[in-house]
């Protein structure tokens, strides 16, 4: 777990109770806002449970300053797993521009050398579900075991599944911008 390479949204409702809400951590994040309550279980899909645990973390020299750490595990007699911290302070657009450019431009990001797209799959008001792609892999959950689904070797392959698995087309231009860089599939 690395410090600051997530971003979420904190809720404050009127009667003053926190919720950590995220539209972007992937396949295993909170599918319905969290607790800011400290070792609050809430289950997920299938048998996963999540939890947000206020802790100082390994990398810390002070441990006096806590933050939120976001986890979670498949089902109850597993050990939790530990993704993402965060502060509950407030950020300002020149703090997300930072942010930014390094998670856009450094090798030391996955988000330059992965690509990622996380469909939940919803029965009315719940998340049952979800279908993922990383890189060229098509993955399957129903709330149970990941199964793969197809396995793209190249672009041609992966754009007709961004398509059927989750209706995304993409245009020529966004085609173009694939062609050389390190997440294009089929190089050399």
């Amino acid at each position: 777990m690395a410090f600051r390479v997530h971003i979420v949204n904190i809720v404050t409702l009127t009667d003053r109770a926190k919720y950590m809400i995220d539209v972007s951590f992937g396949g295993d994040g909170a599918t319905s806002p969290l607790p800011l309550k400290e070792g609050h279980i809430t289950q997920n899909i299938g048998t996963q449970e999540l939890r947000l645990v206020y802790d100082s973390i390994p990398q810390q020299i002070d441990k006096s300053h806590k933050q939120w750490i976001y986890q979670y595990r498949n089902s109850g007699g597993q050990p939790w797993n530990s993704f993402f911290c965060f502060p509950e302070y407030e950020f300002t657009a020149a703090d997300f521009e930072v942010m930014n450019h390094f998670a856009s431009t450094s090798e030391q990001s996955f988000q330059t050398w992965t690509v990622l797209v996380v469909k939940f799959l919803r029965e009315g008001e719940n998340v049952v579900g979800k279908v993922m792609m990383v890189n060229g892999d098509v993955k399957r959950n129903d709330g149970g075991k990941t199964g793969l689904v197809r396995r793209c070797e190249t672009e041609d392959d992966r754009l007709d599944a961004l398509k059927e698995h989750f209706g995304i087309t993409l245009t020529e231009e966004e085609r173009e911008g694939i062609k050389g860089r390190m997440v294009e599939l089929g190089r050399g």
